[in-house]
């Protein structure tokens, strides 16, 4: 009884904290046509996870037609330290960085700098003249990457993490996130071989990473400059970071894992990690942290074609070509190709959902991380959560589905 008065408590004080937070006014669920008690019953299933000492915190946010009515806060920012999440909390996003480094190579696009179908090595000379393995393991002249091919991962370029084992030893051995500056990144990952001829397959990897670099190439700036200008001010993203500043420490999450016993148990400390140190070179891929709070910003941007209040980060039309699935041609020759749980396709840094009822678009992180947008339902969701693996769980799949489900 103690335990759920807490935890009425809880949910109680940080709505009505999010409820007088900047730029966003917390609504009732059926102002916009959803079900209060269907969200109330997540909730109640995410809660129970927590209590269970299945996740040490979980957070979410619903926003569907201009209005944000549903934010959730429950659990830990860190269990050992009795920290509780709330609206500032600052999660590791991982691969959630792809999505907004891949729009900051759009607006090159937009601005005619860049088309498509250009070869990276026009603008990148190490990516000339890669090789490739073809049938049984064979090695052989590659293709030219394209810009599309890094945005919809059909480069070629992996994680060391695919089918070869002989290349999987490769990456081991190259090491290709331990070099001193983004140069040797570059000469490093491209001494590689392509896991297949680029344009052929679907295989995710450092893609998004040479994208960040290619970024720098055309802006002259750092890539952490060019979003700071481009994307983080004009959507007053202020808690999104490569470095974490020393204020802000305070607000950051423990990363959990789970440990053989299948107990949670830390991965990173919330006070000494690598997030408070100056990255030797940007991770495009995978390296930035941020809040729901701003992720949302985003994500409202998209959902809005490009808009948020008075700045237009990039035109409808970009965001229609971005959000469509740019595999159909390649998946009519290959259709086994290994997509993302439940995708049916990809865009330009998107993961496709499509089927009879719903189009979706969206992606994750390593951690848990989760966003999905519905522009037929106008229709954002957001969940963080902190612990790998996170698979097990299901948490994205539930999430989703109550989402759908609390629509009226």
């Amino acid at each position: 009884m103690k335990l759920l008065f807490f935890s009425l408590i809880l949910f109680c004080s940080c709505n009505i904290l999010f409820a007088q937070f900047e730029d966003f006014n917390l609504d009732k669920p059926a102002a916009v046509g959803m079900s209060k008690d269907t969200l109330d019953v997540m909730d109640a299933h995410f809660h129970s996870m927590v209590d269970n000492g299945q996740l040490a915190g979980i957070q979410t946010a619903i926003f569907r037609k201009g209005k944000l009515i549903h934010f959730n806060s429950y659990g830990h920012a860190s269990k050992e330290e009795e920290i509780l999440l709330d609206e500032q909390s600052i999660f590791r996003i991982f691969s959630m960085t792809k999505p907004i480094v891949s729009v900051a190579l759009m607006q090159f696009l937009e601005k005619g700098t860049i088309k498509l179908e250009d070869p990276i090595s026009k603008y990148l000379p190490s990516f000339k003249s890669m090789k490739a393995f073809s049938e049984n393991e064979n090695i052989a002249d590659a293709h030219e990457i394209k810009i599309v091919d890094l945005l919809r991962h059909t480069s070629g370029i992996g994680y060391g993490r695919g089918p070869v084992d002989s290349l999987n030893q490769l990456y081991r051995q190259a090491n290709v996130m331990g070099g001193a500056n983004a140069q040797e990144f570059l000469a490093s990952l491209s001494s590689l071989p392509l896991t297949f001829q680029p344009g052929s397959d679907w295989e995710y990897g450092f893609s998004t990473n040479v994208i960040g670099h290619l970024v720098e190439e055309l802006s002259g700036q750092s890539l952490l400059d060019y979003l700071t200008e481009n994307i983080f001010k004009p959507l007053g993203m202020k808690d999104t970071h490569f470095s974490l500043p020393a204020e802000k420490v305070q607000h950051f999450t423990t990363g959990y894992r789970v440990d053989s016993d299948g107990e949670l148990a830390i991965a990173e400390v919330r006070d000494q990690n690598r997030y408070l140190n100056d990255p030797s070179f940007y991770n495009g891929g995978g390296g930035l942290v941020s809040t729901t709070l701003d992720y949302l910003k985003f994500c409202r941007m998209l959902l809005n074609n490009g808009a948020y209040k008075s700045h237009q980060i990039l035109k409808k039309e970009t965001i229609e070509l971005m959000t469509k699935n740019h595999l159909a041609v390649i998946q009519k020759h290959n259709p086994a190709m290994n997509l993302p749980r439940g995708a049916t396709g990809f865009g330009l840094g998107f993961s496709i959902y499509e089927d009879d009822q719903y189009f979706n678009y969206g992606w994750g992180g390593a951690v848990g991380t989760y966003f999905r947008i519905s522009p037929e339902e106008e229709l954002i969701g957001i969940l963080m959560v902190q612990i790998s693996p996170y698979q097990p769980l299901n948490l994205r799949q539930v999430f989703q589905n109550y989402m759908h489900h609390a629509i009226e």
